[in-house]
């Protein structure tokens, strides 16, 4: 029998630190529906991997829709009714179906919805009735709720930062759909939530401890009855009662195992709640301890600045630090000035312009760079990642530019975007691995692509709306004591 699977989804990650709401155009740049969908399965993204695993079980992949956005202020909520109406409208068109998988973030939220992810599942959940397995993956960065869990047979969550395993958990959770179907399984989820804000910096995998948490989930995997356990680190960068770290365990038709196995793991992560903290860094200091450690190119993450977690990109602190000190062979991915792109196009590539770089968004990311540039390369912004996390991903950053003062070179485009891998710079000409000193405006993912090359790697911590400093966050609506910023928050180990 060929089960009908629907595969879709609506990614945003949702911050409430900068002051504009996400439009609907941010989602329908990246938005792939019918049809299109079919033809996708080589990339590594969650909707790839669920494409890819449908077919390997020999099950029917029914398109639906994927609108991804590029993390930022909440949707208006004319842009989630919209987006909502679209992936049900599709739904709808396609029943009857025998299974849903959806890839959902996990920290999206819009005007008038703090949990997005959790409405879309219940709407989904109303459309399909309760006989019906919906299955969903999360982003690493997740807020997991209550509704999320009530209206979804399992979610799995990414386990690596840089998340090069997106389209390998999405497989598995489609071959898990398959054993469901035939009856071969039955699922049944617990979870637990955290009163703890996880450092971004301590949730690399590939190193201790997150590498410790990894491990765990790989022993939880190997436990009788158990088919999936995830930890959800949480996306911190958002005012509201949903955020801290998670744990969820999908048995099979244990749910008393599953809850004392959520219990178990997020009882283990609270009890190293000290962990997952990190001392602030300056830029300054991240440059000496480059300097002392002697290898290079020296690779200083801008986190607060991260436009992959929805910060503007044109933060000025760094950029100006390297130019007064000189420094040469030295980078800056990317400043996001579309502005200044326009004006560099304008005047055409092996001039010379006087051009303000950043410091437009916001008066605590600035002022700008009065910069003399050689204007190096000129490009549309279209190319194609190549590095581990996003290979065969297409992208459109705009019009876009290499410019150089003295030893300093800076990348300005039109869109948002985190330097992922190599792949950009190379299309403008710039070889990063010739570079001493470089500067990614990124809190993680850059590593799928920079720490092959790099001497040292120090996330720092310059003027930013999305401060990684929890004590600087504005947070008024958490609705509970969280850890760091209350040393007495304790977990109610109640069942959630």
């Amino acid at each position: 029998m060929s089960w009908r699977i629907a595969v879709g989804g609506i990614e945003h990650e949702t911050t409430t630190f900068i002051p504009d709401l996400t439009p609907l155009e941010n989602f329908s740049r990246r938005t792939v529906r019918g049809d299109s969908l079919l033809e996708r399965g080589d990339a590594n993204t969650i909707v790839d991997g669920f494409v890819k695993g449908v077919g390997q079980c020999g099950m029917q992949v029914v398109p639906l829709l994927w609108a991804k956005g590029d993390s930022g202020g909440p949707a208006s909520r004319d842009t989630f009714e919209t987006l909502a109406h679209d992936l049900l409208n599709c739904l709808s068109q396609s029943l009857p179906v025998d299974g849903v998988l959806l890839s959902l973030h996990g920290s999206f939220a819009a005007e008038g919805f703090d949990d997005g992810d959790g409405e879309i599942l219940r709407r989904v959940r109303e459309m399909v009735g309760p006989a019906c397995p919906i299955m969903a993956v999360h982003d690493l960065h997740s807020n997991i709720s209550s509704q999320m869990v009530e209206m979804a047979d399992v979610l799995m969550i990414e386990r690596t930062y840089p998340h090069v395993d997106m389209a390998q958990r999405a497989m598995e959770t489609a071959h898990l759909m398959a054993r469901t179907l035939a009856g071969e399984v039955r699922p049944t989820m617990a979870y637990r939530s955290l009163p703890l804000l996880w450092a971004a910096p301590k949730m690399i995998d590939a190193e201790a401890p997150m590498s410790d948490a990894v491990m765990q989930l790989t022993r939880f995997d190997e436990k009788p009855g158990v088919l999936s356990a995830s930890i959800g680190v949480g996306y911190q960068w958002i005012d509201n009662p949903l955020v801290g770290a998670s744990t969820i365990v999908v048995t099979d038709d244990n749910r008393s195992q599953a809850a004392e196995l959520a219990d178990e793991l997020a009882g283990w992560i609270w009890d190293r709640r000290a962990d997952w903290q990190r001392e602030s860094l300056s830029p300054e200091s991240a440059l000496q301890l480059g300097e002392e450690a002697g290898g290079y190119p020296v690779v200083l993450a801008d986190q607060g600045d991260n436009t992959g977690g929805g910060a503007p990109g044109d933060s000025t602190e760094i950029l100006r630090l390297f130019l007064e000190r000189d420094l040469q062979q030295a980078a800056v991915l990317y400043m996001i000035d579309p502005e200044a792109a326009e004006l560099v196009h304008a005047a055409g590539g092996g001039t010379t312009v006087d051009v303000q770089v950043g410091g437009k968004s916001h008066p605590l990311l600035g002022p700008p760079v009065a910069m003399q540039a050689e204007v190096l390369s000129l490009s549309d912004g279209c190319f194609t990642y190549d590095g581990p996390m996003w290979a065969g991903v297409k992208a459109d950053l705009g019009k876009s530019a290499l410019l150089r003062q003295r030893g300093v070179h800076v990348i300005v485009t039109s869109r948002p975007a985190q330097p992922i891998d190599l792949a950009f710079a190379r299309t403008l000409g710039l070889d990063c691995r010739q570079m001493r000193y470089i500067c990614v405006k990124s809190t993680g993912h850059f590593r799928s692509g920079f720490e092959p090359i790099a001497g040292s790697i120090h996330n720092v911590d310059s003027a930013s709306l999305l401060s990684q400093d929890f004590f600087q966050l504005p947070y008024t609506r958490l609705g509970r004591r969280m850890y760091p910023l209350h040393d007495d928050a304790s977990v109610d180990w109640a069942r959630c």
